[in-house]
């Protein structure tokens, strides 16, 4: 109207809010109509998609018995029911991430070993969540990952693969952390080797037997861990327990079992035996096992006819020959089997389908559709020869290269190193075993960049040498042997690049522990980094100045190094494996035909303790650029209803001039000493936290829950006790540590009376002050109980803390939960809570409308979003957004 007053009667005022009123109801009839029609024409289409026992009762016998075997011929791969909506299942070696693909086409990321090492749930999360973007993008929908043995015999072949190291603990955090973040991309995962898989040396006859209660405490925790955090099934070991194989052992896959319904368990490749045929199979099914893959019974199997290729052969027999469909059929009308038994088996799987969110269609819209030579080669088909890497897989890769290595060593503060400084290295090029290299868990051989290292993880950067160069350093590269006749130039700082003489593989066990030899007494001012594929022996450790290992550290390891080297990043990894004097230290090693496991609880960094021995480094040992550190109050809080107890805390870092400038992380180790009602001689790990980003003269509180002590309630010696149940320690020392188990300090002792937990402070922080951790102690604490003559630091003045320090807010370390970071402001947090809210309410009011057709269909995943993990509260690098529901989940 420009600017001419227009003037309205009472009259046309209201004849105009008559006619507004009438078109804004017309248009809501005509979006219900459409919203309802549309409502109905899905339902037609997905009737009863997602609902578990709908979809049983709708499902023929013939359509429940595929789900007992792989495919015939196929890989990886159980058929799905499309009229049903139910997708098929296409499994992808792990657990470093996607394995037998065309090498270059996937990122080799660091080994699951490795990121035990961080021990950081967030990482975990978001390293799970980097390696299930790669497994979609090859139309993968699970990955037979991670591997969570522990490492009872350190000669294992395949300890790479596993997150645990020493500890169940440990373990059982981060495998929740890695089975929700692989969740977040709707991918599922297999947690194994199930049933004592500690060794691989004979390992289709040789029997694990544990104690009930040893086993239950300790080797089944990490399963039980990725049970309850989500993962799709458990594979069952090629080895026997108790002298019966693994998959066909009752009383471990039924405790097993009774953790949840909504997983299954599957055997590894070949681990039903031949005793299945004729309907022996049916022993193995009613012991719990629900899935078989890769049987391989005929000699003769050479795959389907599709061409051969240069990167393998014309076919690859997979087949699951003794549960195969028309063999169930024949054990079910024989009565071996009963139909309730299999739809246990069906209803586990689509529970666990469910759970992955691949029961929604516009979830399973979302991965690539396989072809034939898809399903009937490892090499050939269009997916396999689909390059799925991205700068954000190399990012994270990086991420987790850097944050597992561990500074064990680090004399006079040679690191870090300035960029200036003449630079020698020795085998620190194409020498570098970054991966392992056999067997199913070996991932894919990496994209080797014309120009390696480029910044922000745009090319791969494996060895250190093209790190350092990269980074603009006067480096001159030499080849291992190069060195063994002396330094090539005396004034420079030599790095020499270590590897252990024996390798991991999958089918044997490491012949040693030992690394190749090196003349380090001719050499001055040395760092030496140990890539090591389990325990080494670091006799060499007196004769150098600073010493980094590496678990198998992927494509990114030359750049975690260079970041650590020149002080870019802080160390922040801690051992989570003792590194021994010597293989056969203590009493457990590789047994040929049957172990009874003796040693009970004592193995591992438990058993140096119990007999006051002192390895080379112990668990949970870890430097840091950051050397002095206090703690002004710490408060132990009770466990409320079904909660658990946990360590309120305040972690200072003192000023130091000498220190890097840097934020640096810090792991905080809680451990417990039982006292009754049986006392144990050894601490174990109970809880952590890794507090992140802490500078010079600041505070971070933290919150850092336990696991309260339980027992399982059977006699030692007893092998077959599954049937027992939980009691709680009733008196129990907690204690602290930033530098390993060796170092623990106590700072509670808990009484528990009738659910009461009652605390006694053990360190009295208003008479002594802060506890206050100096790192330079803890090396000459360390030396002075190995015989290591070192000059002892002299006393230092410390930070007097203010009563109102300044401190970033309370950082929380849940028992299976990811750490909350808190990196997002409060304006932010509320802006999108209430993004969340103005979300729900419409999402409600729309359910409201549209009941009557939506009541068989779950809430759009607007709605879903407050119920999904809270381990992608950070944001993805790569997508550059922020879940709604994870929003509400740190404003909660």
């Amino acid at each position: 109207f420009g600017s001419r007053p227009v003037l309205l009667s009472n009259a046309s005022v209201a004849d105009a809010l008559m006619r507004t009123m009438a078109l804004l109801a017309l248009s809501c009839l005509l979006l219900c109509f459409r919203l309802c029609t549309a409502t109905e024409a899905v339902q037609e289409k997905a009737d009863c998609k997602q609902d578990v026992q709908c979809l049983l009762k709708a499902m023929t016998l013939d359509e429940k018995l595929q789900f007992f075997a792989g495919d015939l011929d196929a890989i990886d791969h159980v058929p799905g029911v499309d009229r049903l909506g139910i997708p098929e299942i296409n499994m992808g070696d792990g657990p470093n991430g996607v394995a037998n693909t065309i090498p270059g086409t996937a990122t080799s990321f660091p080994c699951n070993k490795a990121i035990g090492d961080t021990w950081d749930r967030n990482l975990t999360a978001r390293y799970a969540r980097a390696m299930a973007k790669e497994f979609k993008a090859k139309g993968k929908n699970m990955m037979l990952g991670p591997g969570v043995n522990l490492a009872r015999v350190p000669q294992c072949g395949r300890m790479d693969e596993y997150i645990p190291g020493d500890d169940p603990t440990l373990g059982a955090e981060l495998v929740k952390s890695f089975v929700k973040g692989a969740l977040d991309e709707n991918i599922m995962t297999n947690v194994k080797h199930f049933g004592n898989n500690e060794q691989e040396t004979n390992r289709n006859q040789w029997s694990a037997n544990p104690d009930a209660n040893v086993n239950m405490e300790y080797y089944m925790k990490p399963f039980r861990a990725g049970v309850e955090a989500g993962t799709a099934c458990l594979m069952c070991g090629y080895n026997r327990v108790n002298g019966v194989p693994a998959c066909k052992n009752e009383d471990i896959m039924q405790a097993a079992k009774r953790w949840g319904d909504k997983f299954w368990i599957v055997s590894d490749w070949g681990a039903i035996y031949p005793d299945a045929a004729d309907g022996g199979a049916a022993e193995y099914i009613n012991a719990g096992v629900d899935m078989e893959m890769g049987a391989h019974d005929d000699a003769q199997c050479t795959g389907p006819d599709v061409p051969a290729t240069e990167y393998g052969g014309a076919g690859y027999c997979n087949k699951g020959d003794y549960m195969l469909p028309d063999r169930i059929k024949a054990m079910l009308d024989s009565g071996k089997i009963t139909e309730a038994r299999v739809d246990e088996t069906v209803s586990r799987v689509l529970g666990a389908l469910k759970t992955a969110g691949l029961l929604n269609p516009k979830v399973q819209d979302d991965f690539p559709t396989y072809v034939y030579t898809d399903y009937h080669s490892k090499w050939y088909g269009p997916l396999a020869q689909k390059d799925v890497r991205t700068q954000h897989s190399r990012q994270v890769a990086h991420e987790v290269a850097t944050k597992a290595m561990v500074l064990a060593k680090n004399k006079g503060s040679l690191l870090p190193v300035s960029k200036s400084a003449k630079i020698q290295t020795y085998g620190c090029g194409d020498e570098v075993h970054f991966h392992a290299e056999s067997g199913s868990a070996s991932g894919t051989a990496p994209h080797f960049p014309t120009v390696p290292c480029q910044e922000d993880g745009k090319t791969a950067c494996p060895y250190p040498e093209d790190g350092l160069k990269a980074a603009g350093a006067d480096v001159k590269a030499y080849r291992f042997s190069e060195g063994l006749s002396g330094p090539h130039d005396v004034n420079a700082i030599t790095v020499v690049c270590l590897m252990a003489k024996s390798f991991n593989t999958e089918g044997t066990d490491r012949a040693n522990l030992d690394m190749e030899a090196f003349p380090f007494e001719k050499f001055t001012k040395v760092v030496a980094w140990v890539v090591a594929p389990g325990p080494v022996i670091l006799d060499f450790a007196p004769l150098v100045d600073s010493i980094l290992i590496s678990s198998l550290p992927g494509e990114m390891g030359g750049a975690g190094f260079t970041d650590i080297f020149f002080g870019k990043t802080s160390p922040a990894g801690h051992l989570t494996l003792t590194m021994p004097n010597s293989m056969h230290e203590t009493s457990v090693t590789v047994n040929q035909d049957s172990d009874d496991y003796a040693e009970g609880f004592e193995f591992g960094y438990r058993w140096y303790e119990v007999h006051n021995k002192r390895p080379i480094f112990c668990f949970g040992w870890g430097l840091s650029y950051a050397k002095y550190m206090q703690v002004p109050h710490a408060e132990f809080q009770a466990p409320v209803g079904s909660g658990r107890p946990s360590v309120k805390m305040q972690l200072w870092r003192d000023s130091d001039a000498k220190e890097t400038m840097i934020a640096v992380d810090q792991v905080v180790q809680l451990y417990v000493q039982h006292h009754k009602p049986h006392a144990r001689s050894f601490k174990e790990l109970a809880g952590f936290g890794k507090i992140e980003g802490l500078h010079q003269k600041e505070a971070i509180q933290a919150e850092i829950e336990l696991d309260a002590p339980m027992i399982w309630d059977s006699e030692p010696g007893d092998k077959t006790a599954y049937d027992k149940g939980w009691a709680p320690v009733t008196e129990y020392t907690v204690f602290i540590s930033l530098h390993g188990v060796e170092h623990a300090r106590p700072l509670f002792t808990v009484k528990v009376e009738d659910g009461e937990h009652k605390a006694l402070r053990e360190y009295d922080f208003d008479q002594d002050g802060p506890m206050k951790f100096d790192q330079e102690l803890a090396v000459w604490e360390r030396s002075q109980a190995r015989g290591i003559v070192l000059q002892k630091p002299a006393e230092r003045e410390w930070d007097l803390i203010p009563s109102s320090s300044p401190s970033a807010a309370l950082e929380k370390f849940e028992v299976g939960k990811a750490q909350v970071e808190s990196t997002v402001s409060a304006t932010w947090r509320s802006a999108l809570a209430a993004l969340l809210v103005s979300g729900t309410l419409l999402c409600s009011v729309t359910h409201l409308l549209l009941q009557r057709r939506l009541q068989r269909h779950p809430p759009s995943r607007a709605c879903e979003g407050g119920l999904r993990s809270a381990s992608r509260a950070d944001q993805d690098q790569e997508e550059g957004l922020l879940n709604y529901g994870d929003a509400a989940a740190l404003v909660a």
